[in-house]
């Protein structure tokens, strides 16, 4: 299928591993020029080493990206952060993960959504969880989460009509290299999957993607704020 999008100018946010690099790899394959930006250089398509968390970062982005006009936002950058996990954190702690789950990519999408209405084209993605479906996971991160189910809901009524498209993906168990749940025992594997995973495997990343350049391309015209769930019917 011809996603329309070859010479496109795609900005992938946390590309460095995971969803995020399969999906700078896959726009890539597309024909776009991939813009990336995470803490790690190592980045497929033109990159920029920076933490997004620091003073100022969003700017510096939006220097480094100059005149190149995206139509293409993948936002992959997300997650819990500095240990924040307690429902009875401080409020300026939940105020964190906020913005690393989504406060970020508001001021990166304020940066470039004047020039995709200008051009009536832009493609925006964002990526949730399963965990707002199945409530699991800890209630700083979870409740970001929601935030940006919110935000792609509302966001996209005021932009669809200038052919700004925005929507999220909502990953359920990718294989990410580390993390607790992928290194265990089969039989903790199994048991796991008989109680919440019913398509008796683990997601991966390039399958993630291939949703994701979807919902980049001109055929995801009809789809403002659709939340697409990739997640093997997680329970």
């Amino acid at each position: 299928m011809d996603l329309g999008i070859r010479g496109k100018v795609a900005l992938v946010v946390g590309a460095s591993r995971s969803m995020g690099r399969a999906v700078a790899e896959e726009l890539l394959v597309e024909g776009c020029r991939v813009l990336c930006v995470a803490r790690s250089a190592d980045v497929p398509g033109e990159g920029l080493a920076l933490d997004l968390m620091g003073a100022g970062a969003v700017d510096r982005l939006v220097a480094w990206v100059g005149d190149r006009n995206p139509g293409i936002i993948y936002h992959a950058l997300g997650g819990s952060v500095d240990g924040i996990r307690d429902t009875f954190s401080k409020s300026e702690d939940w105020a964190k993960v906020w913005r690393f789950n989504l406060g970020i990519a508001i001021d990166i999408n304020n940066a470039f959504l004047p020039g995709m209405v200008a051009r009536k084209w832009g493609r925006i993605v964002h990526t949730s969880s399963d965990g707002i479906k199945n409530s699991i996971g800890n209630a700083p991160y979870t409740s970001s989460k929601f935030a940006v189910e919110g935000y792609v809901k509302v966001a996209s009524k005021q932009f669809s009509k200038d052919n700004v498209i925005i929507s999220a993906v909502s990953p359920g168990q990718i294989y990410t290299e580390g993390r607790f749940v992928f290194s265990q025992s089969p039989e903790w594997t199994q048991e796991y999957f008989d109680k919440y995973l019913p398509a008796r495997r683990f997601g991966t990343a390039q399958e993630v993607a291939k949703v994701v350049a979807f919902l980049c391309s001109e055929h995801s015209a009809f789809m403002p704020g659709a939340i697409v769930n990739i997640d093997g019917a997680s329970r």
